[in-house]
């Protein structure tokens, strides 16, 4: 009886101490580059490379809105008509300021 109840002791305990490292799924671990997050957020509609695909190509000018920063934080943060979607609720307004740095450099 006693194999019986050390088994299951060990057991439990071992599934215990696998719960308590498990890490939320949401919690980023090291700080995000803009690479990733236009990976991550944005190449599915522009692109790997921004060149264009279901949306506009954004290493073109006229999509860098006068190559206005703050317009472009703006244009991630709330989207655009005709299709851009907002990512507020997913980008804090300091990765969009590093995503938007990012697409001005294309």
């Amino acid at each position: 009886m006693r194999p019986t109840w050390l088994l299951a002791g060990i057991l439990l305990l071992v599934a215990g101490c696998s719960q308590q490292s498990r890490e939320p799924a949401t919690a980023r671990q090291t700080p995000i580059t803009a690479v990733t997050l236009f990976a991550e957020l944005c190449a599915a509609c522009h692109g790997s490379q921004a060149r264009g695909g279901v949306g506009p190509d954004l290493s073109a000018s006229r999509y860098k809105y006068g190559k206005n920063r703050s317009a472009i934080i703006k244009s991630i943060l709330d989207g655009r008509a005709g299709g851009m979607p907002a990512f507020g609720s997913h980008l804090k307004p300091e990765e969009a300021a590093v995503l938007a740095e990012y697409l001005l450099s294309l």
